[in-house]
């Protein structure tokens, strides 16, 4: 079970998630079960790109979707990491990461990898969807690793740009920065 944080139940605001990730748990726990079951392959997914809905729940919070993810809102310019292409992508990357935090399978990581921009298939309809057809978005992967002495030689490999946290434990250049964060987290 994911635990859900409401706005003002914790003290410290590292702890508050993103609006905009919340609301894509269920789909990043059917991709991360799809990794799960094929563990050290990559299985990928499309994200569509957001609906006038989504830009309306992100607009009301001063969200804009469309912004280039600059190596994310969270860690506040380009320090290295994921580049997740929008922020869009970015909240889908931290839904990824959240529902693995607490999947029980958290003790190997996981890779995430977003990709280029798809157009939508010629006989996609915008106005009904279900007709068929695939609509416009970024191809997604996720890679569920080993653990254990394989993911300790592993962390040992990765460029300084690439760790959250330093080898004496202090913040890497992939650490997130609260303060930087494009949400309000009391709102």
């Amino acid at each position: 079970m994911i635990p859900r944080l409401r706005p003002g139940t914790m003290c410290d605001v590292a702890y508050q998630r993103d609006p905009v990730s919340e609301r894509f748990d269920a789909a990043a726990r059917r991709l991360l079960a799809r990794a799960y079951a094929r563990p050290n392959q990559w299985v990928g997914t499309r994200l569509a790109d957001p609906g006038v809905r989504a830009r309306q729940f992100a607009a009301a919070r001063g969200i804009d979707l469309g912004a280039a993810d600059k190596g994310g809102s969270a860690i506040g310019g380009s320090r290295g990491g994921l580049n997740a292409r929008t922020r869009w992508a970015r909240a889908f990357v931290r839904s990824l990461y959240f529902c693995h935090k607490y999947s029980g399978r958290a003790g190997r990581p996981i890779q995430v990898e977003v990709g280029r921009h798809i157009p939508a298939s010629p006989q996609f309809d915008p106005r009904n969807p279900s007709a068929g057809g695939f609509p416009a978005g970024r191809a997604v992967r996720v890679k569920y690793g080993q653990g254990g002495k394989s993911r300790e030689r592993a962390v040992r490999r990765l460029a300084d740009r690439d760790r959250i946290y330093t080898d004496d434990g202090g913040q890497g250049r992939r650490w997130a920065d609260p303060v930087r964060r494009d949400w309000d987290a009391w709102a």
